[in-house]
């Protein structure tokens, strides 16, 4: 079993004391998405984690806990957002430079093959008042900057592109952010829509393109070139085809063949059936919650209602 913590909050960054407790019991509590009444009992030994796979934004209590985790015999990997994106849109998250810092840190004591950078997502928008516009120029030099940073750190960068979730476009324009253009859009009345058994395994009420829009795949073939300089495979999370073609490769971003090689075992299943299609992540359980993380980014999916504070006795987020 490989335990995802977590795509539906940074549990890394404002659980990890949560996290070492529960696996001090051996044990955790997940809640069901849609019926919080609902509980999932998810072993945490060794015998039972394959390995870890952690998302975060602030890898620093991590780092502080990853000699305890390999002392149990965990093993684990890394996705670590930097995006360096203005405060305004995510007021909680590590300033960039801080960020970059935090990465090589952890890289140091990994590998850069136990850790990925994921600039994600790439927003393309309009300021309205005094910040920058996040347009190609923004992204260029975002980029190259933070891509330089972690040369030799890091053997992949992960790249998507916005997609709107109910609420995303009000909470940007809240920012400062108007006219956002989105990898996937919400459907009008009528239109199909995207199924799954849960939020992260579906773009809410969606329709996807069966590409990304001209500007956004322009975007990507500069990213890209930008990613291969610096000595990095740019890898897609759960976009189209029309993707590869800009020179962005389809990736895992649970990567099956990572946690091949870290626990020496065949996994029985390489792709995650409870996912969103284009999804290609190896099977996992996710241990967060929605609505746990005080980042208040703008653009993400898992904000939902009133934040509810992470109790470290609790045996659920």
């Amino acid at each position: 079993m490989i335990v995802s913590a977590s795509r539906r909050c940074d549990l890394p960054a404002f659980a990890m004391d949560w996290l070492m407790a529960r696996i001090e019991t051996g044990h955790c509590l997940v809640r069901n998405p849609f019926d919080a009444g609902k509980l999932r009992r998810v072993p945490l030994d060794p015998g039972s984690v394959d390995a870890f796979a952690f998302w975060t934004r602030d890898p620093r209590p991590l780092l502080s806990r990853a000699a305890e985790l390999e002392e149990r015999g965990f093993r684990f990997f890394a996705q670590v957002t930097i995006t360096g994106y203005p405060e305004a849109l995510e007021p909680g998250v590590l300033r960039r430079d801080e960020a970059v810092d935090a990465f090589a840190a952890l890289a140091g004591r990994l590998g850069s093959a136990r850790i990925a950078w994921r600039y994600d997502p790439v927003i393309l928008a309009r300021s309205r008042d005094s910040g920058p516009d996040l347009d190609r120029g923004f992204h260029l030099a975002n980029f190259e900057a933070i891509a330089k940073a972690l040369e030799g750190r890091t053997e992949r960068v992960v790249l998507s592109f916005l997609d709107e979730y109910r609420g995303t476009r009000s909470r940007l324009a809240a920012a400062g952010y108007a006219e956002p253009l989105f990898g996937t859009r919400l459907a009008g009345r009528g239109e199909a829509q995207d199924g799954g058994a849960a939020p992260e395994a579906r773009v809410q009420a969606a329709v996807r393109a069966a590409s990304l829009p001209e500007a956004c795949l322009d975007l990507a073939r500069e990213l890209a070139a930008i990613a291969r300089s610096r000595g990095m495979t740019p890898q897609s999370c759960a976009e189209p085809e029309s993707l590869q073609a800009a020179g962005v490769e389809q990736g895992a971003c649970i990567d099956p063949d990572l946690v091949e090689r870290l626990t020496g075992r065949t996994l029985a299943a390489r792709r995650d059936p409870g996912q969103r299609g284009l999804c290609r992540c190896a099977p996992s359980v996710d241990i967060g919650a929605y609505g746990t993380c005080p980042a208040g980014c703008a653009y993400c999916y898992a904000r939902r209602g009133a934040l509810r504070p992470v109790d470290p006795a609790a045996e659920a987020l």
